[in-house]
């Protein structure tokens, strides 16, 4: 790899433990993003940016026939999901890899885990409909509605505040 390289995982949520459903799954995805984290550390001073990113409510062609719709008439999923009508296409995570690969300063990058949403507020970017999908801001909706999205959250927090306490310890 060149300097100014850019690696990119695509997982599923930008919380460590968010995403995957199944425990397998949840721990290949958030291995993802360690995995991002720690090579992003060693290979920033090589100029090479690894970044973990995640789409938001994916309208994947899967998803499309999960809901018996087709791009042309997603929104008519929205009846059976109302979170359906905040997706995005595979596009929207595309076009923000493609602006954070051409950033002169993508290593800032290095190491984090972002999203499409968030890249889309970066880089002033829109998905294929012209709309600008930000399942971030739709999250507490969805946490609100779903218990066990706000103990997985809430659980996440003290877990990371409790390392992040002990690493701070360990600096003095």
């Amino acid at each position: 790899m060149r300097r100014g390289s850019l690696v990119v995982e695509v997982t599923e949520g930008d919380t460590l433990f968010m995403g995957g459903g199944s425990t397998i799954g949840t721990l290949a995805k958030s291995l993802q993003k360690v995995i991002a984290f720690v090579l992003g550390q060693k290979l920033k001073g090589k100029g090479i940016a690894v970044v973990a990113v995640t789409p938001g409510f994916l309208r994947s062609e899967s998803m499309l026939d999960q809901f018996k719709v087709t791009e042309a008439t997603w929104r008519e999923g929205g009846l059976k999901d109302k979170h359906f009508l905040e997706s995005e296409t595979p596009r929207l995570v595309g076009r923000g890899v493609a602006a954070m690969a051409a950033d002169p300063r993508v290593l800032r990058h290095g190491g984090s885990i972002t999203s499409s949403w968030a890249l889309a507020r970066e880089y002033g970017l829109v998905d294929a409909d012209g709309r600008r999908p930000d399942w971030g801001a739709h999250m507490p909706a969805v946490s609100k509605e779903f218990k066990f999205v706000r103990d997985a959250l809430s659980a996440e927090v003290a877990w990371l505040r409790a390392i992040a306490d002990r690493a701070e310890g360990y600096l003095g």
